[in-house]
């Protein structure tokens, strides 16, 4: 059975209340909700000595720091202009595909009229073999080649071929004159 607190204890609200008795002692003093008064004081109180920094503290100001560098990057080049070795911006597939050459072809039908060749298919080659990347202008001269011994003599194969740099696609082959006449 609870009792209300006696006006001489510290906890002399109305709304503490005595523990029942056992053993002839009594079990605590009790708020009105039910929760003993330690553990609302206990909850309260830091198992860590004063002074040190939590390792989930730690963590987190790392993880601000390290947030806060890669951002710092990106935004002192765009938004102030400021290059730095220190604070890299960020570069998506910066080497990626260079010196690879994006050819196509077309061919002179009698009639006047330009198609597009597939060279897969003019020179009997499969789609995932060596043809499908050309990588260097010797490749692609080689290709040429061989596609006008396959067209035969007096073809008419325009090409109209880039290739991948860091400034961005330079022209290499244009399709202006006929690439057999070589």
């Amino acid at each position: 059975m609870a009792h209300r607190a006696s006006a001489t204890n510290a906890a002399s609200s109305p709304d503490f209340f005595w523990g029942e008795l056992k053993n002839g002692r009594r079990t605590g003093l009790y708020r009105g909700g039910g929760a003993r008064v330690t553990d609302i004081v206990s909850i309260r109180v830091s198992a860590e000595p004063a002074g040190r920094l939590s390792a989930g503290r730690l963590r987190l100001f790392a993880f601000i720091a390290i947030a806060a560098f890669m951002i710092a990057g990106p935004v002192a080049e765009q938004v102030f202009g400021v290059r730095s070795a220190w604070l890299r911006s960020w570069t998506m597939f910066s080497a990626i595909g260079m010196g690879v050459i994006d050819a196509s072809f077309e061919i002179r039908l009698p009639d006047g009229a330009l198609v597009p060749l597939d060279r897969f298919e003019m020179l009997g080659a499969s789609r995932n073999g060596r043809l499908k990347r050309i990588e260097s202008r010797d490749e692609l001269a080689s290709v040429i080649k061989r596609l006008c011994t396959a067209a035969g003599q007096g073809a008419d194969i325009r090409v109209r071929a880039r290739q991948a740099a860091r400034g961005g696609w330079q022209i290499i082959h244009t399709d202006a004159e006929n690439a057999c006449a070589d």
